[in-house]
């Protein structure tokens, strides 16, 4: 087993779930909106709802990650699973950058709901877009969390690191938006948006080259 420690796991592990849920696409156009006209809490409830989608995308990841890492003892193998990720996250980066939540906005409703609603709305708005998967894939790779060679309890503690990242991010986001309720609209996303494809793309770049640079 690879040696690594509690705090590099948790550390890692958020670090997936932060990035992983921060790009604002439909959702997080929801819950900014949730945030704008219900307050800071129905906001983060639809934003919960995302993670209970995401905690199912990351649990799917895990298992199809292990079976992936099985193979990278081989170096070419392992050299094709590291490029993939580069492109994983180049892709990601780009559609990040792309990503305009002024025209998505129009096809976000914002309804009167109960509270179990907000949450249910978030998952339902969330569990659509399956190829989350392959973005967390990449974080995984580029982190370089070999959770192949983790027992059940590494596996549990990454899961839940990766889930409390993601669940921080949404609280993060509720809490600045009502924070800035006065001064932020979508406009704020979308600069965000191309902030956080810019660090994706500029990340993705930098590690093929350090790949390419050990061959």
């Amino acid at each position: 087993m690879i040696e690594i420690s509690i705090f590099e796991i948790v550390l890692k592990g958020m670090a997936i779930g932060f990035l992983a849920a921060a790009p604002a696409g439909p959702s997080g156009v929801l819950v900014i909106q949730r945030t704008l006209n219900k307050g800071r809490w129905k906001g983060f409830l639809t934003g919960l709802g995302v993670s209970v989608s995401d905690a199912i995308y990351i649990f799917i990841t895990m298992m199809c990650l292990s079976l992936v890492l099985s193979y990278l003892e081989n170096p070419d193998v392992a050299l094709v699973v590291k490029l993939a990720g580069c492109a994983l996250l180049l892709v990601f980066g780009i559609t990040t950058v792309r990503n305009n939540p002024l025209a998505k906005s129009k096809d976000v409703a914002v309804k009167k709901e109960s509270l179990g609603q907000f949450t249910l709305t978030g998952f339902l708005v969330a569990i659509v877009n399956p190829l989350v998967v392959f973005f967390y894939m990449g974080l995984f790779a580029f982190f370089s969390l070999p959770v192949d060679d983790f027992g059940t309890s590494l596996k549990m503690e990454t899961y839940a690191s990766v889930l409390l990242g993601d669940v921080c991010w949404w609280f993060t986001l509720s809490y600045v938006i009502n924070k800035l309720r006065n001064r932020f609209d979508l406009r704020g996303l979308w600069m965000i948006n191309r902030i956080l494809g810019t660090i994706l793309i500029t990340a993705a770049v930098g590690w093929c080259t350090l790949i390419l640079i050990k061959l």
